[in-house]
């Protein structure tokens, strides 16, 4: 007796799945460019036609899981803030899978994300929904009473190009710290800032010098 076409739609979405597991770790170590069809079948034990099933060539397959791995990022930082009253803590849970999963790759993997135009572009759109979700929960908090009145998309777009900086080689080695390190330090740049509050100027003025 064969199996029932639901059986094997069930059977090929957790082979696809796991090959699909399998593909980002590498990706993100890796990058797409280096590794060719024929060394990620010999690696995942998977024939061509099954990675084809997925996607029709390397580059759509990088997109694919690409696209996968953003968007567990967005599920998952909702899914996290959902679960916070607090309006810190809902953004720290929110910015927190971003965080992790950003720490996985290395330079090899964003450098040839940010050279190919359909990931940069795509990377740009999960940004833009990502400062989107952040700017909502800093206005949440202003309006709670738990946040200074600022300009709550400015602070969430700073929030982000901070991120991005974090990111680059040069930025971490010249700061003495690693990437897991300045992701930590950004929370207390968001939420505290650089004065200490009875030094803390009105705002539009400079703090005097003593």
């Amino acid at each position: 007796m064969s199996p029932s076409p639901r059986r094997s739609e069930d059977r090929q979405h957790r082979r696809h799945e796991k090959i699909l597991d399998d593909l980002e770790e590498i990706f993100l170590t890796e990058g797409f460019q280096t590794p060719t069809v024929a060394d990620l079948c010999a690696r995942l034990r998977c024939s061509k036609r099954s990675l084809y099933e997925i996607a029709p060539n390397k580059p759509e397959l990088f997109l694919v899981v690409l696209r996968r791995l953003l968007d567990r990022i967005r599920r998952r930082g909702m899914r996290a803030a959902l679960e916070n009253g607090d309006p810190q803590a809902r953004i720290l849970a929110y910015l927190q899978p971003g965080v992790s999963e950003s720490s996985r790759a290395t330079q090899q993997f964003n450098e040839e994300l940010r050279a190919f135009e359909p990931a940069r572009r795509m990377l740009e759109e999960h940004q833009r929904e990502r400062v989107a979700v952040l700017r909502d929960l800093i206005e949440d908090g202003i309006r709670k009473g738990h946040f200074q009145p600022l300009h709550a998309h400015l602070a969430a777009e700073v929030y982000f190009a901070a991120a991005r900086l974090i990111n680059q080689p040069e930025v971490l080695a010249a700061a003495g710290l690693t990437m897991s390190e300045a992701f930590a330090e950004l929370p207390d740049l968001l939420f505290q800032g650089l004065f200490k509050r009875d030094n803390a100027a009105p705002r539009g003025e400079t703090p005097r010098k003593r």
